[in-house]
């Protein structure tokens, strides 16, 4: 095992790329095992959290996002957030951090409804000043994006059903939902809509003048659960998809990849998703990283976004 180490490491020096992942898209021994993955960057160490526990929210962290520590969440049993700290009792669902000022600023789904809860750490404890979801109407998958240093929340609403924005107050506290529109909706008789009417997890980019809403589409269990994009001049809409969608299917050997989100990596944003644990099992689902290609369509006055080939797959204790 060791010499078969070592003889990665020196094809890699060499610039040979190494496809770690198994034949049949299997998980590998001592991999990261986050659905909904999202990963903060902060004073060099990479923060990732998770759908996962049934008590809350994990954390780990890594410097190169290959190896990464053991749980390192400073609440109760080792994570991020503990239920003794939020509202709600299960379906601890697509955590996302910011930093805000001195405070980390968590956005989660419990019990199907949106919540959020402060920390004075990337490790937490992240806790709820007041028990209560955001809304008191049901919705999953928040995403916080700035906009000229104003923040917006993006979520899936169940009624009407879609992906939906809204502006929040500055200190991320209060949803103006009189502001609420919506973005997207699945789309029948197309990649969209293969298994289920879903479109959930979205993400929010500005690049070169242009907001890229990315987003997922047909059931989580589905095999071609996968990913696609939408361009728009303004951040509330209205979204125009990419007609080459998805960007994410099944890639590399992976089946129901999906639910990711996006950061930024020196000059470039890397997408972290999760796929399934393997072609027959579902759950728990593993983590996996790529590198986002951005390449300029100058007829149609944008950028086209895909996924590169090349692949990172998280290890934990490594």
């Amino acid at each position: 095992m060791k010499k078969f180490a070592i003889l990665l490491t020196l094809l890699t020096l060499m610039g040979i790329s190494v496809m770690a992942q198994s034949k049949d898209g299997s998980a590998e021994q001592g991999q990261l095992l986050l659905a909904d993955p999202f990963i903060l960057e902060e004073d060099g160490w990479y923060y990732i959290y998770g759908t996962h526990s049934n008590d809350g929210i994990v954390v780990y962290r890594s410097q190169d996002l290959k190896s990464w520590s053991d749980l390192c969440g400073n609440a109760k049993g080792g994570l991020a957030l503990h239920k003794d700290d939020s509202w709600g009792e299960k379906w601890f669902w697509a955590p996302e951090v910011y930093k805000l000022g001195r405070k980390y600023i968590m956005t989660y789904s419990a019990e199907e409804h949106i919540c959020y809860a402060e920390s004075d750490s990337p490790c937490g404890p992240f806790v709820q000043r007041e028990k209560r979801p955001y809304m008191e109407e049901k919705g999953i998958d928040s995403s916080i994006f700035w906009d000229k240093g104003k923040p917006y929340i993006f979520w899936v609403r169940f009624q009407p059903y879609g992906i939906w924005v809204a502006e929040l107050s500055n200190d991320m506290s209060t949803v103006k939902i009189e502001s609420a529109k919506l973005v997207l909706k699945p789309e029948s008789n197309t990649w969209e809509h293969v298994q289920a009417y879903v479109s959930e997890g979205p993400c929010v980019i500005l690049h070169e003048g242009k907001y890229y809403l990315t987003y997922s589409c047909n059931d989580y269990q589905s095999r071609d659960y996968a990913v696609g994009f939408a361009v728009s001049d303004n951040v509330m809409g209205p979204y125009v998809r990419y007609e080459g969608n998805p960007i994410l299917h099944r890639h590399l050997g992976y089946v129901g990849t999906g639910h990711h989100s996006l950061f930024k990596r020196g000059n470039g944003y890397y997408m972290v998703y999760h796929a399934h644990h393997d072609r027959q099992k579902i759950h728990p689902r593993q983590t996996l990283i790529s590198p986002l290609v951005l390449k300029r369509d100058k007829k149609a006055n944008q950028y086209v976004m895909s996924v590169s080939d090349k692949l990172i797959i998280p290890k934990v204790g490594e």
